[in-house]
C-alpha cells in the first residue's frame, strides 16, 4: 500500500453571474453526486459546467465539500491544502476503499480570492476523476 499524489488537474472557481453556460449548472451549486465530464473543469478558472445524469457516461463526480473559515483569503496554497486534507478523508465513506488503495483519483475545485472577497465562496469542492468513462455513479465503487 502506497499513498499516490493527486492529479495536477486543480481548478479554481471564480464566481460568474449566472446563466454563463446555457444548460449547465453554476459551479457554487454543483452538490454530491453530480456527474461530469472532467474536460468540463480545464483552465484556471472554471465558472459552469456542464453535469450529466449518472447513468450516462462521465468521468467525474463531486464526492464532498469542504467549507473554508470566514476570515480573509489565506492564499491559495492553504485553501488547497485544506480541500485535500479534508478531501482525502472522505474519500474511503463515498468509493468504500482508502484513497491510497484506490483506482479512482480525485482532485478539488476551489475559490479564488475573487470569489472568497466578493461572493463569499467558501466551499471547495471534492471530485473523483476515473480513468475512463463510467455509466454510475461510484459510490460504493469500491476500487
Amino acid at each position: 500500500m502506497r499513498a499516490r499524489a493527486l492529479p495536477l488537474l486543480v481548478a479554481v472557481v471564480a464566481l460568474m453571474p449566472l446563466g454563463a453556460c446555457s444548460g449547465g449548472a453554476e459551479v457554487v451549486d454543483l452538490k454530491v453526486g453530480d456527474c461530469l465530464d472532467k474536460s468540463e473543469l480545464g483552465g484556471t478558472e472554471v465558472t459552469s459546467v456542464e453535469t450529466k445524469e449518472c447513468s450516462e457516461p462521465h468521468d467525474a463526480e463531486v464526492f464532498g465539500s469542504v467549507t473554508h473559515a470566514d476570515g480573509d483569503y489565506p492564499g491559495r496554497a492553504a485553501v488547497e491544502k485544506q480541500a485535500e486534507e479534508e478531501c482525502t478523508a472522505k474519500f474511503e465513506e463515498f468509493v468504500g476503499v482508502p484513497y491510497a488503495e484506490s483506482k479512482i483519483y480525485f482532485s478539488t475545485l476551489s475559490p479564488t480570492k475573487e470569489g472568497w472577497d466578493r461572493a463569499d465562496d467558501r466551499t471547495s469542492l471534492c471530485i473523483l476523476l476515473s480513468d475512463k468513462p463510467v455509466s454510475e455513479s461510484l459510490k460504493g465503487a469500491a476500487r
